[in-house]
């Protein structure tokens, strides 16, 4: 089967497609012909070697895939070859096959394009597990959604949207009309404005409710200090740690990590946040996986939604297994409005 290889770490030319073997198909499994896989943000992570959970190279990425079942193994009951389907891999999606255990396999809805299925389970899911389970995100309550013009930025929206929230989005001026369209009352432009004051003029300083934010941490004091009573801050990532130029700026890095700790909640400001009636909450969905054993609790409840319609991914390009230094690219110099997926 062909692959899209990460062959050391580096830019995105280190990116190589190559020859692989095929995955091999065991009990409880299935076996799934790609015709879609989506890019996260851990894939560029991975890629400039700033994520420690990634394989070790040369690997293949790819959380996530949409495509047909090639082949089931013994006693995989519910589905058979030829169904269309989504899935949530553990890397090893952005190759012609992969083998999945048959528990993270979900059905894809027949309106839904293979390219819009792979941009479902781990975008869907990580802004569920956020802005619901979290954050406990209620109708009428106010969220700032940070990037909310990236895959789980738009995801985020359309659920708020579904539950009634008022939302803020921050995204450049550009990206302004499209995320108004998936459900943002609020954009504002982090390029030229501070977003702090902007959701402090626009509440009449009162703050909001729920923050989802995965740029810190530079930004994560101020979306403490935006948040009112009972406010919840759900930090899920950090791509400031990545610069636009696709390298892995270590010494840049350095200084990010280094502000962690004074970020949000120092250790000895216990007192004051119970005095603040505030939470922060850290999300990694690796790890929620690895506890877990799959991504249903986040996935399972939006299914319904996502079959009706009423959830809907957008696909900002879908590229060529031999453009992906291009998908990369792309990616980091913030240019899409929604996923970006690679197609075999």
């Amino acid at each position: 089967m062909r692959a899209v290889v990460l062959t050391k770490v580096g830019p995105p030319e280190v990116l190589r497609v190559q020859e692989r073997p095929d995955p091999t198909v065991g009990a409880g499994e299935i076996r799934i012909a790609v015709r879609a896989a989506g890019i996260n943000f851990a894939d560029t992570m991975a890629r400039i070697g700033m994520y420690p959970d990634a394989p070790k190279v040369p690997c293949v990425l790819g959380y996530e895939v949409a495509g047909d079942v090639e082949s089931v193994g013994e006693g995989v009951e519910g589905l058979g070859e030829g169904d269309r389907v989504i899935a949530a891999t553990r890397f090893n999606g952005q190759a012609e096959l992969v083998t999945v255990p048959a528990d993270q396999v979900m059905p894809l809805p027949k309106k839904v394009s293979y390219e819009e299925g792979a941009a479902f389970p781990v975008n869907y899911g990580t802004a569920y597990a956020a802005l619901v389970i979290m954050g406990g995100l209620k109708a009428s309550e106010r969220v700032l959604i940070h990037a909310a013009a990236g895959g789980v930025g738009i995801s985020a929206t359309q659920i708020a949207k579904g539950i009634g929230a008022e939302i803020f989005g921050t995204a450049s001026a550009s990206k302004h009309d499209a995320i108004r369209a998936q459900g943002v009352d609020h954009p504002i432009d982090y390029r030229t404005a501070d977003f702090e004051e902007e959701v402090l003029r626009i509440t009449g300083s009162q703050g909001v409710d729920v923050i989802l934010d995965a740029l810190g941490p530079t930004s994560f004091r101020k979306d403490y200090r935006l948040l009112r009573d009972g406010g919840r801050l759900i930090m899920y990532g950090a791509s400031e740690l990545q610069t636009g130029s696709g390298k892995r700026d270590v010494m840049g890095a350095l200084r990010s990590v280094a502000r962690m700790p004074l970020a949000t909640m120092p250790w000895w400001k216990s007192l004051g946040v119970m005095n603040e009636n505030k939470g922060v909450f850290g999300l990694n969905m690796l790890s929620w996986w690895d506890r877990e054993g799959n991504l249903d609790r986040v996935t399972q409840p939006l299914l319904e939604a996502f079959g009706k319609g009423e959830l809907r991914p957008v696909v900002a390009e879908a590229f060529p297994f031999d453009r992906a230094p291009d998908a990369h690219r792309f990616i980091e110099e913030r240019r899409n409005t929604g996923k970006v997926v690679l197609v075999p």
